[in-house]
């Protein structure tokens, strides 16, 4: 079937969970045909729909959905449970516009409905992942050394009180670039920041987050943004180029030593780049042991889940050059 085809097609690009979901409602409309088509989770609640609102009965059939499979109530709504892992994650219900559609015919969207939410939980448990591995990799670890830093300084402060000022003086720089690394953290737990303000304001706000400089209410001047007007893309296209900033900003940051960063962003109505370029000192992009490949790759695989492309290029000493192009929307199948 084209529409389940399509609707696969998107998955595979990456669309956000309730876009999908959002299609599955408008294509089994469609394809019914159906007079409504809502996709209601476990508690009850309408999380997405297409048409017009459904009486009370949709909810009635939802619950004996969840009880005990597919269902038809009197009237016209029908509704199946979508399958999932260790429970029914909802029900896809319909209501026909003269008798209820036939319960079989939902099963196919209801399933690609279940293999959305089941992506949407399996992206979200992978971020979990990172930013336990991200605080324990800066923040723990840089307090640790803070208090071995204090330990050290204490011992020191009265028998050789210059290598005490000293040890404080590491102390400082170490907890000023532990607050960088967490406040990197906390901008990637906040994409909502592209809702309303758009891209170019978060771009904005990674470099304040990243490089705000300690005491001074500025950003270095060696951090800069050339961006042209907000380029026209979808949603799913300009999360990933805030990601893609996000990553080659925290490496710059972490890892590049660089007293230039400069992210570029431009685009027209097919396509938009990014590009992040640092004077810092270089590496062999995608050789072992170099630092943030693990991200370079996430960055690559982000870029071309939505039909776009990732080059990294950068040579010991040579500072290094992160450019996204990406379509203004990703490709995906029509029906």
């Amino acid at each position: 079937m084209r529409h389940i085809a399509a609707l696969h097609a998107q998955l595979r690009a990456g669309a956000p969970v309730d876009e999908v979901l959002h299609s599955v409602c408008d294509r089994a409309r469609r394809a019914l045909p159906a007079a409504a088509v809502l996709v209601v989770d476990a508690a009850g609640a309408v999380r997405v729909s297409s048409g017009p609102p459904l009486p009370d009965l949709a909810a009635l059939a939802a619950a004996a959905a969840m009880r005990g499979g597919r269902v038809v109530l009197r009237g016209t709504v029908s509704c199946v449970p979508m399958p999932g892992h260790g429970g029914v994650p909802g029900v896809l219900v319909a209501a026909g516009r003269r008798r209820p559609p036939p319960p079989r015919r939902l099963e196919a969207f209801a399933a690609v409905a279940a293999l959305a939410i089941g992506t949407g939980e399996t992206q979200a448990t992978r971020e979990r992942e990172r930013l336990a591995r991200d605080l324990h990799d800066s923040v723990v670890q840089t307090l640790y050394g803070i208090s071995l830093g204090a330990g050290t300084a204490a011992e020191l402060v009265h028998g050789d009180p210059v290598n005490a000022r000293a040890s404080l003086a590491w102390i400082q720089e170490t907890a000023s670039a532990g607050l960088s690394d967490l406040r990197g953290i906390i901008v990637r737990l906040r994409p909502e920041t592209l809702v309303g303000a758009g891209l170019a304001a978060a771009l904005r706000r990674i470099v304040d987050a990243l490089h705000f400089a300690p005491g001074t209410g500025a950003v270095p001047p060696g951090w800069g943004l050339q961006l042209d007007a907000e380029p026209a893309v979808s949603p799913q296209v300009e999360e990933t180029l805030y990601r893609i900033a996000l990553e080659a900003l925290g490496n710059a940051a972490r890892h590049a030593g660089a007293s230039q960063v400069t992210v570029r962003l431009a685009g027209d109505d097919t396509r938009v780049v990014l590009e992040v370029v640092d004077d810092g000192v270089g590496f062999l992009p995608f050789a072992a042991g170099s630092p943030g490949r693990l991200g370079l790759r996430s960055m690559r695989e982000r870029a071309e889940l939505v039909g776009g492309t990732l080059d990294v290029m950068s040579a010991p000493g040579a500072g290094t050059v992160v450019r996204a192009i990406l379509p203004s929307s990703p490709a995906v199948l029509s029906g």
